[in-house]
């Protein structure tokens, strides 16, 4: 793909944007620097600015998403030191532009993020646990952690979450500090990707608690989290535990969500809070019985049917029947009586409501099952099943029942008759 670029000018590099050097900033006014000539099999042009507020994935972080004047920005990726924006239009080489980023994700990010530094640096410092990895969540994160000796208790967690928000009310600095690459052993952490080669480092500092490098973007001073709620844990991998967690905004957020939901479920349970659960589990007892007394009246049910459709199929040689109210499980019953009392009889059970479809079981002969199968398969809508001297299937309509039953029985009156 064919790229056109300025001469005698370079952009700023990754580690050393613009949204990397002041995580605040939501805009920026920059030039065009390349522009692919045109789409990928996306649909979407690769731009390079000479600088961007728009982060490009990296450090757990996820991509950021804008706009280069109105020309959307759907993602941004690192490609060695330089700045990728994917776009869904193309821009003129050299032009001046306005990249504006999404901010209220931005800012999601940031919070997430610096959160998790925050997060991992006092469960290990305070508990000695250590975080091997971390994912940024659409709707909650976790750090993953190293628990082979030991596993986190309830109580540690609870005194992690009352430190970490101690800690954000003493409104602690953050700062973020630039090495190049070349400068000594300190600049190039394990971390670092290996085409990552020729720029600089950013380590994130959070005074007296974590120094770590990271490209992402950052809060400068632990106020700006808010809050930080911890969740569930989860074990993975046999020796490692999830911690998951809500920074910030999510936290009110899911308050929000979590407040709407208790308030609906105060409804439907005409109860408080305090008795939901019991409620609910009062209502699955009682859902429980009940299906067991309605399994136990199906069961006579069918068997007074079945004694009918035995009388019939003695008398006919074969029987069609269907009932809206039955289930695979109700016909099962009836086949089984069907099959003792006439084994090489065929019986066409059909169950559900007209407009809706529902189960097909056909039983008895071999051959007379294989042509009255072929009928129904031919003649109702989606039909889906299979079977020998025992067809099972399904269907989405009972539209042409009565078409499918006239048909049966006019071929098996006929095959009685030869």
């Amino acid at each position: 793909m064919a790229t056109t670029q300025l001469e005698d000018t370079k952009p700023a590099l990754v580690g050393a944007l613009a949204c990397q050097l002041d995580p605040y900033r939501k805009e920026i006014k920059t030039t065009v620097y390349s522009c692919t000539d045109k789409p990928n099999s996306d649909g979407l042009y690769e731009i390079e600015l000479l600088d961007t507020v728009l982060f490009p994935e990296g450090g757990g972080q996820p991509h950021d998403t804008g706009f280069i004047d109105d020309v959307e920005v759907v993602n941004v990726q690192r490609k060695g030191l330089d700045c990728i924006h994917y776009a869904k239009g193309s821009l003129a080489v050299g032009s001046t532009v306005i990249a504006k980023v999404d901010y209220e994700r931005r800012w999601d990010h940031m919070q997430q993020h610096s959160g998790q530094h925050l997060i991992s640096a006092v469960m290990e410092s305070e508990f000695g646990f250590e975080t091997l990895s971390w994912n940024l969540g659409l709707v909650k994160s976790h750090i993953e952690l190293d628990t082979k000796n030991a596993t986190p208790t309830q109580e540690q967690i609870d005194k992690l979450e009352a430190l970490l928000n101690d800690k954000i009310r003493s409104a602690i600095s953050v700062n973020t500090v630039h090495i190049k690459q070349h400068d000594g052993a300190e600049s190039n952490p394990d971390s670092l990707p290996k085409d990552y080669v020729g720029g600089v480092v950013r380590y994130v500092r959070i005074d007296g608690l974590d120094n770590n490098a990271c490209c992402g973007t950052h809060v400068n001073n632990l106020k700006d989290l808010q809050v930080i709620k911890l969740l569930h844990t989860e074990r993975i991998r046999g020796t490692n535990t999830c911690l998951f967690f809500l920074v910030g905004d999510r936290v009110t957020q899911y308050l929000h969500q979590s407040y709407a939901r208790e308030r609906a479920l105060t409804a439907s349970l005409s109860c408080g809070p305090e008795s939901h659960v019991d409620a609910v589990s009062k209502t699955q007892k009682q859902y429980k019985d009940t299906q067991k007394a309605v399994k136990s009246l199906l069961k006579e049910i069918a068997d007074y049917v079945g004694k009918e459709l035995v009388e019939a199929i003695n008398d006919k040689g074969y029987i069609t029947y269907h009932r809206e109210d039955a289930d695979m499980t109700f016909l099962n019953l009836l086949t089984h009586h069907l099959k003792v009392a006439s084994p090489e009889s065929v019986a066409l059970l059909c169950g559900g409501p007209k407009k809706e479809g529902g189960p097909i079981i056909i039983i008895g002969n071999p051959d007379k099952v294989k042509k009255c199968s072929d009928i129904v398969t031919e003649t109702l809508a989606n039909v889906k099943g299979g079977g020998k001297g025992r067809w099972q299937g399904k269907t989405s309509s009972w539209t042409n029942l009565e078409t499918v039953f006239a048909k049966v029985s006019e071929t098996l009156t006929s095959l009685e008759a030869k």
